[in-house]
């Protein structure tokens, strides 16, 4: 019998999703409203294309040199170039940036108000166990790396 996975509970873009529905659920039950313009829908969409567009380069980069893109898979290579020179976790930080564009677009305090907990909780049961397993992978070259590049930017 094999023994279960060591990856988190929740994969990280259900995470993001809880959250989100979490505030809507709250924004219903105590509404915070934020105004929403011209000018937030349009930086919305930048960080919706920003944020996916620098996760989606972070997986074709995974998937270009044979390594995994999950957080159960094992890693086979350590990537420090392309997105991966600008933050250690270029994928979850895409996510927290298209997190952060449905916020805004939400017109509500609440997702604002949880993206704490949110970025705690990532870096809790996602970040730091990749971090712990890959130091235990890459020994030397993790810890350069680690000195060189920052956990989120």
């Amino acid at each position: 019998m094999s023994s279960p996975p060591d990856g988190p509970l929740l994969s990280p873009p259900l995470l993001y999703l809880l959250f989100l529905v979490v505030a809507l659920l709250l924004a219903d039950a105590v509404p915070l409203p934020v105004p929403v313009n011209v000018w937030l829908r349009t930086l919305a969409l930048l960080l919706i294309i920003g944020g996916q567009g620098l996760s989606f380069w972070a997986m074709w980069r995974l998937r270009q040199r044979h390594t995994t893109s999950s957080n159960l898979g094992e890693p086979r290579r350590l990537l420090c170039d392309g997105p991966f020179a600008i933050s250690r976790n270029p994928i979850n930080l895409g996510d927290t940036l298209g997190y952060c564009a449905i916020a805004l677009l939400l017109g509500s305090l609440w997702p604002w108000l949880l993206l704490p907990l949110l970025i705690y909780l990532m870096n809790l049961t996602v970040i730091r166990p990749d971090e712990i397993r890959l130091l235990e992978l890459f020994g030397d070259r993790y810890r350069d790396y680690c000195r060189k590049v920052r956990r989120w930017l």
